[in-house]
């Protein structure tokens, strides 16, 4: 509409006061009109603007929120708020800037609530809530609000929608424990950056939603719907959602709409299970293990997509009445259709040719029908949208490690008449641990020599034991260097034998050691593996104040009184103690950054090898730990690890200089009973992760330092285990222990395959998945009738299906053709940041992402 000027407008009415009739008919009018334009001039806005932040109205967003009237702007300068809000008001909530403009709820709570209807809050950044199952950044328990261009990170949830009819458009949300979590009807959300989350989007209950032009990648699962009907998902793009889990998820929910999205470079890019009159069309699903996997459902409908490049273009189980019809299902690996058990209609499909399935993208039904004939002769012509919606995110690069080498001895040649004048020296060597790499039974004793001195040990038997065999022994007091020799022998009838022979000097200006064994070694320090065994030492002497630092540290280099017990004291400020930086060879008088350093490359910052310092971590030795927690059985009975199954893991891993520690109970965190029930779902395996590892607690310090693990009874799918994402890493699996048993008799079966499954699962969180080698979860080598069983045959690691159950180890590549050098290549620190590597080394697939291919054709079927 053309402007209007009203002051020139009022001044025609002066040639029409002629009475005072007319005159007060012309000031009425006058008044009428220029309401009206003033209306105009300034829509739909009402209400004052109130500032928060420095040199504004209020000092905090909660008291401009209660000092407002219903329709008030709030405009909040640049500034970190540590608060929680309550809006209670219809208003409007801006930030001055995204990045600069922050709202931290210190993990605890909800960040923002809002119980008021049409409230709008645009560019902030909303992070660190609580771990609470209903604890969100945003929590919308009302009708008709707008979220908008705001940054929503770390919290049990990003946004949590109770209310109906509210928009979330343009958001950036990560490293939540669900980006988005809908038990509502009504909501559109789009245009929107979902990533690094344990689900993207959950919806349960939820009916009527929108989501559109979004972007899902690096997620437990990009969008699951559980309970829900009548949602749309169009314009999307979906890929790389982690492990064993996938892209697009519905349990128990009834026609929905998947349209015109691009889902690919996902274990399966949709899977349906017990859903019914579901449709899929004119989307792009391709490079993943199953292109759409439907289970136990009914009447779904799959038209006009490109079914491309996967393992399983379609697979089917237990269904009925399924269409899967004028779609172009092509270059599929295994099958272009599998059909188990399922009766449908398959027909007027490209098959990639015009002699219709071929060996490769064949069509197979088992103990079913699924009609596929007439084929097309022609692709059919799918038009997808033509570029990737989202708010042009960029993934997170992977944290790169600090390089920090280890640190350099520092024993040097001084000559002293007495090394320690507060006491008579001692020197203690103490043997902690013995193990049989082998697992077999053994008595053993050790014999240690220290200086000119031999101490024999009584005789333990096992084939891991702890068996505290101690030997103390006086030392001159003006010897620098004192020799000391440990040997663990098996005992014999006639003659005993020698399996571990140690050669170390102990040095007491700087109370370390050195030989055949030191800080920084492979196997780590005060521990030595050979000849089948690993024994884990410690030397140590009696220093007057008990604090480990000898005399002529604390009076020479860290000028302490050698009187006082030092323990615990942070000199410099870094975060660890002196005692820990000066056993590993670190200065305590230098401030370094520990929460960042990982010299040996396995996940775990100095930081956090020194809190698990108990369960000798060791910083120059790769460490994993695991926390194992177990499922009641349906007697009451635990779902506990074999201990044969730990020892095979340790066993493994401690071949590649690497240490397993397995907390199912002894280490403080784990065995925790999980209440009994027959299967869990994607989403219940998420609620046990946050109730059980994290205990509802994001900032828990097992986070990033062990690996989670559920024993239960059965899982989310239909096999031994599963990897799964609850927050912002793939760091945690399950192993369906009554699917094991159903499979193997005998106990010494059952602890091998509960090993090898614990081992394969494993190898998904450190980095190995189906793209990283082809014979790795590949269902082609489960039999000697697929092709994969003869091909990866040299790939000899439980990651093949072919040796998993019976096999406890990771492949070497040494077999050459077609094997994989497993151990070579896994990365212990992905579980920290699970950025996929077919992000760095598949990037061409972008290209497809952004010009997704366009199949050109006429529906022309076969002649039957």
């Amino acid at each position: 509409m053309q402007h209007l000027d009203s002051h020139n407008y009022l001044n025609t009415f002066q040639f029409c006061m002629c009475d005072g009739a007319m005159k007060k008919f012309a000031i009425i009018a006058a008044f009428i009109l220029l309401s009206t334009f003033v209306g105009m001039n300034i829509g739909e806005v009402s209400g004052k603007t109130i500032y928060v932040g420095e040199g504004g109205d209020y000092a905090t967003i909660q008291d401009a929120i209660d000092n407002a009237s219903d329709g008030d702007k709030i405009y909040v300068l640049p500034g970190i708020y540590h608060e929680h809000i309550t809006v209670h008001k219809s208003l409007s909530i801006s930030g001055e800037d995204t990045n600069s403009t922050i709202v931290d709820a210190d993990y605890s709570g909800n960040a923002i609530l809002i119980t008021s209807n049409s409230v709008k809050i645009s560019n902030l950044t909303v992070r660190e809530g609580g771990g609470g199952a209903a604890n969100a950044l945003i929590k919308v328990a009302s009708n008709k609000n707008e979220i908008k261009n705001c940054i929503l990170k770390s919290c049990r949830n990003g946004i949590f929608i109770t209310g109906n009819s509210n928009v979330i458009e343009g958001c950036r949300i990560y490293e939540n424990g669900n980006g988005l979590e809908i038990k509502s009807s009504g909501n559109e959300i789009k245009n929107c950056a979902i990533y690094k989350n344990g689900m993207g989007v959950e919806a349960i209950g939820a009916h009527n939603n929108t989501i559109s032009e979004c972007t899902f990648h690096t997620n437990g699962i990009g969008i699951y719907m559980e309970n829900s009907s009548a949602n749309k998902i169009r314009e999307c793009s979906v890929y790389k959602n982690s492990g064993n889990e996938g892209g697009i998820f519905l349990l128990n929910s009834d026609e929905n709409i998947i349209s015109n999205s691009s889902i690919a470079y996902n274990v399966w890019s949709v899977r349906l299970v017990a859903s019914n009159k579901n449709e899929i069309r004119d989307c792009e699903i391709s490079e993943s293990r199953f292109g759409v996997r439907i289970e136990n459902s009914i009447g779904n409908e799959i038209t006009k997509c490109n079914i491309t490049h996967n393992r399983y273009g379609v697979y089917m189980e237990k269904c009925l009445m399924n269409k899967v019809i004028f779609n172009n299902i092509a270059g599929n690996h295994m099958y272009g259709l599998y059909a188990k058990e399922s009766i449908g209609n398959a027909r007027f499909n490209w098959w990639g040719s015009v002699a219709g399935p071929m060996l490769e993208n064949r069509v197979e039904s088992v103990l079913g029908k699924v009609s596929y004939r007439p084929w097309l002769l022609r692709p059919v012509d799918v038009r997808l949208h033509e570029k990737p919606a989202g708010v042009g995110e960029r993934a997170s690069p992977a944290s790169s490690n600090l390089s920090v080498s280890m640190p350099a001895s520092r024993i040097t040649s001084i000559n002293l008449d007495d090394w320690d004048p507060l006491v008579d020296l001692k020197l203690k060597v103490d043997v902690l641990r013995v193990r049989n790499i082998g697992l077999e039974s053994k008595n053993l004793f050790s014999v240690i020599h220290i200086y000119k001195n031999k101490n024999e040990s009584e005789a333990a038997n096992g084939f891991d034991i702890s068996p505290d065999w101690k030997a103390v022994q006086d030392v001159p007091d003006d010897k620098e260097n004192i020799p000391v020799v440990i040997q663990i022998f098996e005992k014999g009838l006639i003659k005993d034998k020698e399996v571990i022979e140690i050669k170390v000097v102990y040095n007491m200006e700087r109370g370390e050691w050195y030989g055949d064994d030191y800080v920084g070694d492979d196997d780590g320090c005060g521990h030595v593996a050979e000849n089948g065994y690993e024994v884990w030492f410690d030397i140590s002497f009696n220093d007057y104040d008990g604090d480990g630092l000898t005399y002529w540290e604390e009076t020479n280099v860290y000028h302490t009184d050698p009187r006082v017990d030092d323990r615990g004291s942070d000199v410099d400020g870094d975060g660890i103690p002196i005692e820990w930086e000066d056993k590993w060879g670190y200065n305590p008088l230098i401030w370094e950054n520990f929460s960042s350093m990982d010299p040996d490359k396995d996940g775990l910052t100095n930081i956090q090898e020194w809190q698990q310092s108990e369960w000798l971590s060791d910083p120059f030795r790769k460490d994993i730990f695991m926390e194992v927690d177990n499922m009641v059985d349906s007697r009451g009975n635990l779902y506990g690890m074999p201990e044969k199954s730990k020892q095979l893991l340790y066993s493994s891993f401690t071949k590649h200089n690497i240490m397993m520690h397995i907390d199912d109970g002894s280490m403080g965190g784990g065995g925790e009973e999980i209440p009994y029930k027959e299967k869990i779902t994607y989403h219940e395996t998420n609620e046990i992760y946050w109730k059980y590892f994290l205990h509802d607690n994001i900032t828990n310090e097992r986070k990033g330092v062990f690996h989670y693990v559920i024993f239960c009874s059965y899982g989310a799918i239909t096999r031994g285990g599963y990897s799964f994402q609850a927050l912002d890493n793939l760091d945690g699996f399950v192993l369906a222990i009554q699917y094991i048993k159903d499979w193997r008799i005998r106990e010494s079966q059952r602890e091998l395959s509960t090993a090898s499954l614990f081992m394969h699962e494993l190898g998904h969180n450190l980095g190995l998945f189906e793209y990283t080698f082809g014979g790795i979860d590949n269902e082609s080598c489960n039999t000697p009738w697929h092709a994969g069983w003869w091909k990866y045959a040299n790939y000899k690691s439980c990651l093949n299906y072919r040796y998993a159950f019976s096999l406890v180890d990771y492949s070497d590549g040494s077999r050459v053709t077609n094997d994989y050098d497993d151990w070579g290549n896994i990365d212990l620190t992905f579980f920290t940041n699970s950025i996929p590597h077919i992000m760095c080394n598949r990037m061409h697939w972008v290209w497809n992402l952004l010009h997704p291919p366009i199949f050109h054709g006429r529906y022309i079927p076969a002649q039957k």
